[in-house]
């Protein structure tokens, strides 16, 4: 009996430990925010300009499509960078559904008084003394939530979808050509995580190290899948790419197009037609 009591104590104790110094990462990282305009507007620019921000990881996902030295190494890694589209779009619907189960905001968001409903009380959220960016945009944010207008987006933080979107691009990257994918990678840890994230207090570490999981999780099963029961079917496409080659870049260009703005552009389309679909069953109604 004693021991089945000490193992959730255990459990609880390492929680609170992982929280606190989650907590400190955080706060030591965002420490850098909020004492010069320059330096924050430079960081806002690579978090809210999609071309600086994912612009590169556009270019290393071309340069990896067309950078076989010979038509079988090409072959090679236009099936894994179609099994990488794949394993990115699962990767984003994943992060997205657990964010939305998972009520914990962003930690710009806990920095005001806010509670949750534990039962049927409500209980004060711990409170991120975090420090607001002098940019613009920041600045008109923070006016927005001191004023209680807050995005639905801000109250589901946890797994990080930029994390577990780029990591999982620049991984599949990484498996098709090494000097290309360390470069997705590392601007995507630095530039799009650290930088955009982080020092902007928009996600935790722990958010991000989830959002990392999942990509490495997903990818790596759905690679284990494709290579067992659709190496022929990734075959027949990679070679279609490579005999349509005119149709096969325009494809390509706007696939790239939309990993550089996170498929912003796709999710809107899915919107309106879910809004069409109410409408209409509305009226059928």
């Amino acid at each position: 009996m004693t021991g089945a009591l000490v193992f959730p104590s255990i459990l609880i104790s390492l929680a609170g430990r992982l929280t606190d110094l989650n907590d400190q990462l955080l706060l030591g990282i965002n420490s850098v925010a909020g004492r010069s305009w320059l330096f924050d507007s430079i960081v806002a620019f690579f978090q809210d300009n999609d071309l600086a921000k994912a612009g590169v990881i556009g270019c290393c996902f071309l340069a990896a499509w067309y950078g076989g030295k010979t038509s079988s190494g090409t072959n090679a890694r236009r099936k894994i960078l179609i099994t990488t589209l794949i394993a990115a779009v699962a990767v984003l619907a994943t992060t997205k559904v657990i964010s939305k189960a998972i009520f914990l905001p962003r930690p710009e968001i806990q920095s005001q008084k806010i509670f949750r409903l534990e039962g049927d009380q409500l209980v004060e959220m711990k409170r991120m003394p975090v420090r607001i960016p002098l940019d613009e945009t920041s600045q008109k944010d923070y006016r927005a939530l001191l004023s209680g207008d807050v995005d639905t987006n801000d109250l589901g933080s946890f797994p990080s979808d930029h994390a577990g979107f780029f990591i999982a691009i620049s991984l599949g990257i990484w498996l098709a050509s090494r000097r290309l994918g360390l470069l997705a990678l590392g601007w995507t840890f630095f530039v799009i995580l650290l930088a955009g994230k982080l020092i902007g207090a928009h996600h935790t570490p722990l958010d991000i190290a989830a959002g990392a999981a999942v990509a490495i999780g997903e990818l790596a099963i759905i690679r284990y899948v494709a290579s067992k029961r659709l190496s022929g079917w990734l075959d027949k496409l990679s070679g279609l790419t490579l005999r349509y080659s005119a149709l096969s870049s325009a494809i390509i260009f706007a696939v790239v197009f939309e990993v550089s703005s996170t498929l912003t552009h796709v999710r809107a389309f899915l919107g309106l037609l879910s809004a069409m679909k109410r409408h209409v069953l509305l009226g059928m109604g």
